[in-house]
């Protein structure tokens, strides 16, 4: 299988550390981050893809920031996990100007798919474009988000419907 044709076939498919073709920067959106403490199969392929990369190719914007702060119970809980996330992880260096957000949306309309990814997932969106990274998550916006705008990358961190 050539490189264009693996690129192309893995882009929606689920994390396999031992896949060569596979982009090295990663930009973990908060669908995956949630499932972490519940889901075994979601802790083991996180694990493997922090444990099998670089520390600068896993990636954090301010959106998976501010989402996975959201969740905290307490400002003791919320200074934790902001702290985890910053220190762990290497800030996207370019954020997207307001046309590539804008873009990334009016491709979705062009669709019909217009209100059907969230805000925060577009955002995201356009960090993994800017920043050329891939978006894993567990959140079936990124499938629309690709379909209008193929040169955007994503996974699911395990296979979509199995959780």
């Amino acid at each position: 299988m050539s490189g264009a044709a693996r690129a192309s076939t893995s882009r929606a498919a689920s994390i396999d550390p031992g896949n060569t073709g596979a982009p090295t920067r990663w930009l973990i959106d908060n669908s995956a981050w949630q499932r972490l403490r519940t889901e075994p199969t979601v802790q083991a392929a996180l694990e493997a893809l922090v444990l099998g990369n670089a520390p600068d190719d896993i990636l954090i914007c301010p959106p998976v920031a501010a989402e996975y702060g959201y969740s905290a119970r307490s400002a003791a809980e919320h200074d934790v996990v902001v702290h985890t996330l910053a220190s762990a992880f290497t800030a996207c260096e370019v954020h997207p100007p307001l046309d590539d957000v804008l873009a990334l949306q009016s491709a979705l309309f062009r669709r019909g798919t217009g209100r059907a990814a969230g805000a925060i997932d577009l955002l995201i969106a356009a960090y993994a474009l800017r920043n050329g990274a891939t978006v894993v998550h567990y959140d079936r916006d990124f499938e629309l988000i690709a379909r209008a705008r193929p040169d955007f990358a994503h996974r699911w961190v395990v296979p979509a419907g199995s959780l």
